[in-house]
């Protein structure tokens, strides 16, 4: 079973800049649009089972675009 930063490895540098850009835009308003984030979730919890945690997302995002940005 694949855990949620495995999905969020899988985006391009794009998606990734994208998804950050709904992250700053979900701190500002506390509401989370139709996005990258959602989908990508989505699909992990198809997968997984897991539901009811999309507010656990933003720790496993933030890691995997430093760790990308970072070339580790």
């Amino acid at each position: 079973m694949k855990i949620i930063e495995q999905f969020f490895s899988e985006l391009t540098d794009q998606e990734l800049q994208q998804a950050f850009k709904e992250y700053e835009s979900w701190r500002e308003t506390g509401t989370l649009e139709d996005g990258i984030i959602r989908s990508t979730y989505n699909k992990f919890s198809a997968e997984t089972g897991v539901k009811g945690t999309i507010h656990l997302v933003s720790e496993p995002l933030l890691y995997t675009i430093v760790k990308r940005h970072l070339n580790w």
